[in-house]
């Protein structure tokens, strides 16, 4: 007869990534896998599938770690979803109950609001309070694990005192109060107007004006970026005192937060934990909000990733004993560390590259296929070369030339398969540039802009350069697409090069475009990539525009 172990399974489902742990009753991580997006509202494709998908990959991994003759058996699961109010309720309980079936899970499941996770990821004790800071902020008091109150998440019109926003908001107005002479004096000012110029890319000539068509053209959460340069002149440095106006901000922002605390917890409970990247990061508002509470005698504790709490929430609903949620956040680290493309075998030199034995099958993607994909895009993306070494981060090149592609329209994404199942090379694809763009500033770049903020001017690392992309991502030349509205990204490790495989899918993925009523496509390639170049121009495409880094290469759909 088999043995069972029991795990509970913990989700932190967003819009642009979604993830999966799996726990064992001796508070061991067995599994942990990411894949694309599954929010109801904004990602796209059979989201319990792709959900089920990212499931069953950690299940692969829990199963590697089982004797033989066990079988897991989850009794929990708790589910973080980003926007899981009494709205969406309904169709959010759908999305979980398939992924679970589709992953073959029978087990009791839960689906639990932002905060209480957030407060899980920081806090082993059930009951405490929540402060979050990030784009927007409120508080809440939470009693046995669940929301008992909440102030402020009123949103940027109405509240949000202390958040991103708000902060940014406060400081552009003072550097406006400033430039018209209503205010005195105040570095706000230079910097709010140099702010609008770099949006705009081409001023008005007048800085005021500038600031108008800024503010009312542009997303409340792509303003939220000021935020930093508030902070930051809030605190001064070596080479110039702080800001008295920018510190005032500072200043009311971290007195909102603590008078937003105050108003669910009049004698706040001894742990706070906070959340969100204004207080979870090193920043004036954080340490002005941290020394408050400490002489108050509170604990503070710093909330980590959603899927901590998740999987410590199922396992407090399992009757377990609490996980420590900072260890666990560290064996998290510490398994995506050991999944990394830093730590995976570079590819061979070009003398001992082999061939396939035979033509890899070419297929769709598939969720599972997120961190392969993601590894592939920095192993090629060094104009064809491993770029492992170059960057801290190496997934910034996958945020940045693939995410968004797998999140938005993984219906353009194929994939070159080995006899293993194993993806060797991709291709993604939109049909429509133009729109594809619009809908990455809604739906892929904010998170990213608040994950990674923008470089200070001095920084010139590789890393800096990629997240300056994120925040500044351009737009393609309206000109160009005029005749080649669709553009494309196809990546081939060394053992997928050759035999016919490129080709094969490069075709695939054309005649998707044409289909799809695409008169004609268009491609980057870095200039020292002769080898792409090459066969681009044997596959039938040509030069468009010549680059300093590269070419532009298009052609007409369909390709005959």
């Amino acid at each position: 007869m088999s043995e069972r172990m029991p795990l509970v399974l913990g989700l932190d489902i967003g819009g642009t990534s979604t993830r999966a742990a799996f726990l064992s009753a001796k508070g061991e991580l067995l599994g942990l896998a990411r894949g694309g997006g599954a929010n109801i509202n904004s990602s796209p494709g059979d989201l319990p599938r792709q959900l089920g998908a990212v499931i069953a990959t950690a299940q692969a991994q829990v199963r590697e770690h089982l004797a033989a003759g066990t079988v897991a058996e989850v009794v929990a699961c708790v589910a973080g979803v980003a926007g899981s109010g009494a709205a969406a309720g309904d169709r959010i309980t759908e999305l979980l109950r398939g992924a679970l079936s589709y992953a073959g899970i029978a087990a009791p499941a839960e689906i639990v609001p932002d905060p209480v996770i957030a407060f899980a990821a920081g806090s082993a004790q059930p009951e405490g309070s929540v402060l979050l800071a990030g784009t927007g902020a409120a508080s809440f008091r939470i009693e046995g694990f669940a929301e008992a109150a909440r102030a402020d998440a009123l949103g940027w019109l109405l509240g949000d005192v202390g958040g991103g926003i708000w902060i940014a908001l406060e400081g552009l107005r003072a550097g406006a109060a400033s430039l018209d002479g209503r205010a005195t004096p105040t570095a706000l000012a230079p910097a709010a107007a140099q702010f609008a110029a770099d949006h705009l890319g081409e001023s008005t000539g007048d800085p005021l004006q500038d600031l108008i068509r800024v503010v009312h053209g542009t997303r409340p959460a792509e303003l939220g970026s000021f935020a930093r340069t508030v902070a930051r002149l809030a605190r001064g440095g070596e080479a110039s005192e702080p800001d008295p106006t920018a510190a005032e901000i500072v200043a009311r922002a971290a007195g909102g937060l603590l008078t937003s605390l105050a108003a669910v917890s009049p004698r706040p409970a001894s742990t706070v934990v906070l959340a969100g990247s204004v207080l979870t990061k090193d920043g004036p508002v954080r340490s002005t909000v941290r020394d408050h509470l400490v002489h108050q005698g509170l604990t503070t504790l710093d909330a980590a990733e959603p899927v901590v709490g998740a999987v410590c929430l199922a396992a407090h609903r399992a009757g377990w004993d609490q996980p420590d949620p900072r260890a666990l956040s560290a064996a998290v680290d510490a398994m995506e560390t050991r999944a990394a493309p830093a730590t995976r075998p570079a590819a061979p030199p070009p003398s001992s590259r082999k061939r396939p034995p035979a033509a890899l099958a070419l297929d769709h993607y598939r969720p599972e296929d997120h961190d392969r994909l993601y590894e592939i895009c920095v192993r090629t993306g060094d104009s064809g070369d491993d770029a492992t070494s170059k960057y801290r981060e190496p997934e910034l090149l996958g945020h940045i030339y693939l995410g968004a592609y797998l999140a938005l329209e993984p219906e353009h994404a194929l994939v070159l398969r080995d006899p293993d199942g194993v993806a060797q090379g991709y291709c993604v694809a939109t049909a429509e540039t133009a729109r594809f763009e619009q809908r990455c500033e809604t739906e892929w770049w904010p998170a990213l802009r608040e994950r990674y903020p923008m470089p200070r001017p001095e920084e010139d690392s590789p890393d800096a350069a990629l997240i300056r992309k994120i925040h500044q991502p351009g737009g393609t030349n309206p000109a160009l697409l005029q005749d080649f509205p669709a553009h494309l990204h196809i990546d081939l490790l060394p053992v997928a090069q050759g035999g016919g495989n490129g080709k094969r899918l490069l075709l695939a993925v054309l005649d998707e475009l044409h289909a799809d009523g695409a008169p004609g496509v268009h491609l980057g390639v870095g200039g020292r990539n002769a080898r792409a170049i090459g066969f681009y121009e044997h596959v039938g495409l040509r030069t468009v525009i010549h680059h300093p880094w590269g070419l532009t290469m298009g052609t007409a759909l369909p390709l005959h």
